[in-house]
């Protein structure tokens, strides 16, 4: 009896569901009167969305330009910057040995911890590190000396 019951009830819920549809409601088209005031304002609106394609397509084709001219600038600046900061690193390697050669030792150590901060090249690199080398060696070579003479005396 309950499994009838149940059944019926099943069968009861199937039909008012079938019925009732899923809840989706479509809207109905718009009346065929509105057709025409749609192709009467797209008709009179075109030559202003002509204007404003234009208008879009020329902005475009400006940054576009800009954009091409910046990087072709920056990459032309390139360069340039690399050689200025060699020949600085260069100019400042010339001033150490030239300190060197004027015994002013500790001088030429702080002229070569400028470049601390600079992207040296391998070669450079090896100029500065043999360049300390040596004026570590010469500033031993006359602390020695100096000692030696204070003694002999």
């Amino acid at each position: 009896m309950k499994l009838k019951i149940a059944g019926a009830g099943f069968v009861a819920c199937l039909v008012a569901v079938s019925l009732g549809g899923c809840g989706n409601k479509e809207t109905p088209p718009p009346p065929a009167t509105e057709a025409p005031k749609v192709v009467e304002s797209a008709t009179t609106n075109a030559p202003e969305a002509a204007a404003t394609a234009t208008a879009a397509e020329k902005t475009a084709v400006t940054a576009a330009t800009e954009t091409t001219q910046a990087v072709s600038q920056a990459a032309a600046e390139a360069p340039k910057q690399t050689a200025a900061e060699a020949t600085q690193i260069q100019g400042l390697i010339d001033q150490a040995k030239s300190l060197v050669d004027q015994k002013k030792y500790q001088d030429a150590l702080d002229t070569l911890q400028q470049l601390a901060s600079s992207k040296l090249t391998q070669e450079q690199q090896k100029l500065v590190d043999d360049l300390k080398a040596q004026i570590q060696k010469l500033m031993t070579s006359e602390a020695a000396k100096s000692v030696g003479g204070l003694l002999g005396k």
